[in-house]
């Protein structure tokens, strides 16, 4: 049976080991220090192509910029009419009964209803 390590002494997790650190050190003071040489080629790249510095430029900005995870957007409405109204309180099965009930027509006015459509009767049975 392998023993699992439960942690222990030594760095906490996801502090960086010793040499990444100093290798990220390194190559800021790298970047920091030839600042003004990358803006002179990027320069130099725009005259003849824009375009290719401008893809340069993002490609830059990777290694300054935190990089944002695409977010999945969830379709937090129900899918069918059932889990709809499933989902609803009392108070708010109510209110959508009374705010879709047919108005009355006026006293003395004749009314014609619908032909019902097959498929209904179909859907009913």
């Amino acid at each position: 049976m392998s023993k699992v390590f439960r942690g222990g002494p030594g760095r906490p997790k996801g502090a960086p080991n010793k040499i990444t650190r100093d290798i990220r050190a390194a190559l800021r003071d790298l970047a920091e220090g030839n600042a003004e040489r990358v803006q002179s080629w990027l320069d130099t790249v725009a005259e003849k192509d824009p375009a290719d510095a401008l893809r340069l430029w993002l490609a830059l900005l990777r290694f300054v910029t935190p990089t944002l995870q695409a977010a999945a957007i969830a379709d937090v409405a129900p899918k069918s009419m059932s889990l709809r109204l499933a989902a609803m309180t009392d108070e708010e099965l109510i209110l959508a009964i009374n705010q879709s009930a047919p108005v009355p027509p006026p006293c003395g006015s004749a009314t014609t209803l619908p032909k019902p459509d097959p498929d209904d009767e179909e859907l009913l049975r």
